[in-house]
């Protein structure tokens, strides 16, 4: 059998020119290409509630931490750690009531 190289190539460039004709003419078509290397951006939420509060004359303080997405534990007392110097908090002399959560 012997093939022939014109026909062959006026067959596939009829043949890409078709394709693309009827994809142009039926839809929108819209590619989207994307390549990521690396770490990929984690979602990180971390809240924080300081209540302060007197009773009986003794000076309360509770902390709450609330990670969500992905959070460590590390994590949690980094910001904790962060809060309390902001804050001028010492743990050493404030009665302190510290709960942590996190939810994935």
């Amino acid at each position: 059998m012997k093939i022939e190289f014109k026909s062959l190539f006026i067959g596939i460039a009829i043949g890409v020119v078709g394709v693309f004709s009827i994809l142009f003419l039926f839809g929108n078509v819209e590619t989207e290409l994307s390549f990521k290397t690396g770490d990929i951006a984690k979602n990180k939420n971390i809240e924080v509630w300081i209540e302060q509060t007197i009773k009986d004359g003794e000076d309360l303080t509770n902390i709450v931490l609330k990670g969500r997405g992905d959070v460590t534990r590390d994590e949690l007392d980094q910001e904790l750690e962060r809060i309390l110097e902001e804050q001028g908090i010492d743990r050493k002399t404030t009665n302190i009531t510290i709960k942590m959560e996190i939810d994935s």
